[in-house]
């Protein structure tokens, strides 16, 4: 499966959405992320926020994920890829891969880019682009992947 959307676009529309947050409160831009057909969802490209614990404070696609620490949570081949994400994130910005269910494909696991960018000390954005379907045998440990901006 190629994706569509472009590793430029995803930049772009996680940074659109950092600037959403600092024109905002915290409290508008995380119900604005939340909202299912909000104006941070576009195709397979959804703002999701996270705080520096790894505790989801927003996500449209996943909204039960709300309030729950995802720190420890495990991808399709065993990468702690919340952490991973919230590595970059500490940076400032990063990539990072790892395997989730794609909701547009019938929550079929596949590859999955991840690109966030921090908001202020206590928290992060993130979206992601799916890139394949996930082999029938497990054998790579893809995670962290460094910006190469």
């Amino acid at each position: 499966m190629v994706t569509a959307t472009t590793r430029e676009e995803l930049i772009a529309f996680v940074r659109n959405a950092v600037a959403y947050a600092h024109a905002n409160t915290k409290e508008r831009a995380l119900l604005e992320f939340s909202k299912k057909n909000g104006s941070f969802v576009k195709g397979e490209l959804y703002i999701y926020a996270y705080d520096f614990n790894g505790t989801t404070i927003a996500h449209p696609v996943n909204p039960e994920k709300i309030g729950i620490n995802r720190l420890n949570e495990k991808d399709a081949y065993n990468n702690l890829f919340i952490k991973d994400l919230r590595y970059a994130a500490y940076n400032g910005t990063g990539f990072s891969e790892y395997y989730y269910i794609n909701p547009l494909h019938n929550n079929v696991v596949e590859k999955k880019l991840g690109y966030v960018e921090k908001v202020d000390d206590d928290w992060w954005l993130g979206s992601g682009i799916y890139q394949a379907t996930l082999p029938q045998t497990l054998q790579a440990n893809p995670g962290f992947v460094d910006n190469p901006e």
